[in-house]
């Protein structure tokens, strides 16, 4: 029972910083800039059994915390576990990153995860599974409630990053249950809050879009804030993540988004020429 309650207080104590980071108001999602347009509303639910939480849920945040960021308190101990670098699959000049063939829904498990704006007090909900035909699929509910509006589906960061200096950019093909403003992000250092280099791309509803994001298209941001950097170091990418969120980036609103329920089908992350 008392490592149980210092284990606790250990994770409050870790999570103490992020507490006051959601309190300023300067989490993952910005603040809204006084003039906005209102927000569409998903018409019909393609997961009916999944809502938004009543409330903001403790559990799940720290549950997404220590996941991607390990617990601080602990030193080296608490660092969070990184994944061994998928091998690439070369396919023609593309290789593939992040594959789903022949993976297990447990190893699936090991590398992907849901992020959402649980992290900076909000309420939606989304999980991410790998589908049998080979297909990772991010379903959920966004709300904007408590200031929040997105989900994701992150990886870990892999142990030894890619080095894709010899490729323009990274691809996915993906298929959105509704006609949606996404985003793919990528991670050029260790850690969980580091500048994120962010593309927005558009998906019709119900159509497989291949999508391709050249390297020198990304912006850098940091919480939904861009910032001044040079260019994302292709030969040092940790980490990948799909998200959809009712922001761009410096407060302002997402044109292209419904608020409720989504699914978003995507295959794996591959590096093309």
């Amino acid at each position: 029972m008392r490592s149980s309650s210092a284990l606790a207080l250990g994770l409050l104590l870790s999570i103490s910083g992020a507490s006051a980071f959601l309190a300023s108001g300067h989490g993952c999602l910005p603040r809204l800039l006084p003039s906005r347009p209102s927000l569409r509303t998903a018409a019909a639910s393609p997961s009916p059994t999944m809502q938004a939480d009543a409330s903001w849920n403790f559990r799940r945040f720290a549950r997404t915390f220590t996941r991607f960021n390990g617990v601080p308190f602990l030193g080296p101990l608490g660092k969070a576990a990184s994944v061994p670098q998928p091998a690439p699959a070369i396919q023609g000049s593309d290789a593939v990153l992040w594959g789903f063939a022949g993976m297990s829904q447990s190893e699936f498990g090991d590398l992907w995860a849901p992020l959402d704006d649980v992290v900076m007090g909000g309420v939606s909900v989304s999980e991410v599974s790998r589908t049998p035909d080979g297909k990772a699929l991010l379903k959920g509910v966004t709300s904007s409630r408590n200031n929040g509006g997105f989900c994701s589906a992150r990886t870990r960061n892999v142990a030894t990053p890619y080095d894709l200096t010899a490729y323009t950019g990274v691809a996915i093909r993906a298929k959105s249950s509704i006609a949606m403003r996404y985003k793919l992000i990528l991670r050029d250092r260790e850690g969980w809050d580091t500048v994120a280099w962010c593309r927005s791309f558009d998906l019709p509803a119900g159509r497989e879009v291949d999508v391709r994001v050249p390297f020198g298209d990304l912006t850098p941001v940091v919480r939904g804030r861009t910032v001044r950097e040079g260019a994302v170091d292709a030969s040092s990418i940790f980490s990948v993540q799909i998200m959809v969120s009712k922001y761009e980036y410096d407060g302002y609103l997402n044109p292209n988004f419904t608020e409720g329920a989504f699914e978003l089908a995507f295959g794996s992350v591959r590096a093309y020429q």
